[in-house]
């Protein structure tokens, strides 16, 4: 039920950002850029970004290799401009995403959100470097689901912790740096 609306969530986002390019490109300026990252939460990143200059959407991809198992993570999100200069930029984001961990696909409810701040430098025409803190909370479910019962093991450290009878939650403070390719 989650995935089916998390699948029903990316193509309503994809469908109002592909009908609202053709509005935006007589009212303002589009976005699109592509970038790829490392954190400490998913070591590796990329994401396409889309939409007008003042609000875009999402689509992520990431891994964690640098743990004891192999976990993988898609998702979706929103972005905005909070400072857009010619040399440089802030962004704030906000990203859901669904975490896989030990296998191709978690059946469990295991989602990472993220909020983001990010500092950008243009370096080239097309070309930035950014970092900036993340805010992270990863919700699993922890109740017993087809005979086993979901521990995720996604979080590297957390100073925020709550398990409760269905859901465990872990938040963390984080910083991510990238290299940006945008228009």
């Amino acid at each position: 039920m989650i995935m089916k609306t998390i699948k029903q969530c990316s193509v309503l986002l994809l469908v109002l950002m592909v009908s609202n390019l053709g509005w935006a490109q007589t009212t303002t300026s589009t976005y699109k850029a592509f970038e790829m990252s490392v954190s400490e939460g998913l070591n590796l990143q990329a994401a396409a970004k889309v939409g007008i200059k003042p609000i875009y959407g999402i689509f992520g991809i990431g891994n964690q290799f640098l743990s004891e198992n192999y976990k993988w993570a898609f998702g979706v999100g929103v972005g905005t401009h909070l400072l857009k200069q010619e040399n440089q930029s802030v962004n704030l984001e906000y990203m859901i995403y669904h975490v896989n961990e030990n296998e191709i696909w978690t059946d469990n409810f295991n989602n990472l959100q993220q909020i983001k701040l990010l500092y950008s430098k243009r370096l080239g025409e097309t070309v930035s470097i950014f970092g900036g803190p993340l805010l992270n909370l990863n919700i699993a479910e922890n109740k017993q689901v087809i005979a086993h019962t979901f521990e995720s093991t996604f979080a590297p450290y957390d100073i925020y912790s709550h398990v409760g009878d269905n859901h465990t939650a872990k938040g963390w403070i984080g910083f991510t740096l990238g290299i940006r390719f945008d228009k």
